[in-house]
C-alpha cells in the first residue's frame, strides 16, 4: 500500500484507505488522490520486478496520438521484468480536475507524488523516470531533485512553449483545412489571442493565458539542455533520445493519418530496453 511520506504529505495525499493500490502484480487501473483531484493510473505489474518505471506522457490532445505505442511500451518493459506505472495528467484524460485551471506547478507534483509512491513500494529497487515531448519537460526537473535513479528522454523540447507551439500550429492547420482561403486567420492572431488574456480552445482543450506565459518559463534544467553535457554534468544514468516524424504515431509528426495498430516500434522499444538494463545493471531480462 502506497502511505504519505516526507515527500508526498505537503500534497495532500490521502492515501490510507486505498489498502488494494497498486498491489496487484497485474495491469490494474486506479484513481490516486492528488491535491483537489484524481490521477488516472495504470500499473503494469510484476511478480517480481528487477526496477520500476515511471512514465510521464506528452501534453493534453498529444495523448490520444500516443496512447497505443505508449502502453504497449509499458506492457514491452513488464514483459521483460521491469515495472511500470503510467497516468493521464490533472485535469488531461481520464483524471480528473478543471484543466484550465492547472499549471505545469500542478503537473510537476504529480509527477513527484507518484515517484515518490513508487519508491515507497520497495525502496532499494531502482526507479527510472521516462518523458515524452512535455513529460520529458516534467521527468528531468523530477529527476533533478533527486528523486529517481535514471532519467529517459524521449523527444524533449528546451521548454514547454515548444511543444503547446507545436500543437497549436497542427490545430490551426487542420483547421484551415476545411476553410475557404479568406476564411483562414493567421497564426498570430491565436497568439496574439493568447497574449492579451483571452482563453483558446485547442482540440478540446482550453488553454489559459498563463499557461502560455509560463510555458517560456518551463524548461530543461541547464545540464540537460546541452546534450554534449549531459554525460559528464550528472552523476546517474540518462539518456536523451531525438524522435523524428518516423516515430509518429508515437509523436505527432504531422497531419498525417499514421496507422497506430500496425506501426512497428520493436527495434525503438528494444535499444531502450537495453539501456535501461545497462544503466541499472538489470539481469534477466533480454529485449
Amino acid at each position: 500500500m502506497l502511505r504519505p511520506t516526507g515527500k508526498n504529505t505537503k500534497a495532500g495525499i490521502a492515501v490510507q484507505n486505498q489498502h488494494n493500490l497498486w498491489m496487484n502484480p497485474l495491469e490494474q487501473a486506479a484513481y490516486f488522490p492528488v491535491s483537489g483531484a484524481h490521477l488516472y493510473t495504470v500499473l503494469h505489474g510484476v511478480a517480481d520486478p528487477l526496477a520500476r518505471v515511471l512514465l510521464v506522457g506528452p501534453f493534453a490532445s498529444e495523448r490520444n496520438t500516443s496512447y497505443l505505442p505508449w502502453v504497449r511500451w509499458a506492457r514491452y518493459l513488464a514483459a521483460r521484468g521491469v515495472e511500470c506505472l503510467r497516468y493521464d495528467y490533472r485535469g488531461i484524460g481520464e483524471s480528473t480536475g478543471a484543466f484550465e485551471d492547472m499549471s505545469f506547478e500542478d503537473w510537476m507534483e504529480d509527477v513527484e507524488v507518484l515517484a515518490a509512491g513508487l519508491k515507497d513500494r520497495s525502496p532499494d529497487l531502482p526507479l527510472i523516470l521516462h518523458g515524452l515531448e512535455l513529460g520529458a519537460i516534467l521527468a528531468a526537473n523530477t529527476f533533478e531533485k533527486g528523486v529517481a535513479d535514471g532519467l529517459l528522454l524521449w523527444a524533449a523540447p528546451r521548454n514547454a512553449n515548444e511543444a503547446l507551439r507545436a500543437a497549436l500550429l497542427r490545430c490551426i492547420v487542420m483547421g484551415h483545412a476545411f476553410k475557404y482561403a479568406g476564411e483562414r486567420r493567421p497564426v498570430s492572431d491565436f497568439i496574439k489571442q493568447l497574449e492579451n488574456g483571452h482563453p483558446l480552445e485547442v482540440e478540446g482543450y482550453p488553454w489559459s493565458s498563463r499557461l502560455w506565459r509560463d510555458s517560456f518559463r518551463f524548461e530543461l534544467p541547464p545540464a540537460l539542455a546541452d546534450q554534449s553535457r549531459t554525460p559528464s554534468a550528472c552523476t546517474k544514468p540518462v539518456r536523451i533520445v531525438a524522435l523524428d516524424q518516423n516515430a509518429a504515431p508515437l509523436i505527432k509528426g504531422s497531419a498525417v493519418v499514421y496507422d497506430a495498430i500496425s506501426k512497428d516500434f520493436s527495434s525503438l522499444f528494444a535499444d531502450n530496453f537495453e539501456w535501461i538494463a545497462a544503466a541499472l545493471a538489470l539481469s534477466g531480462g533480454s529485449a
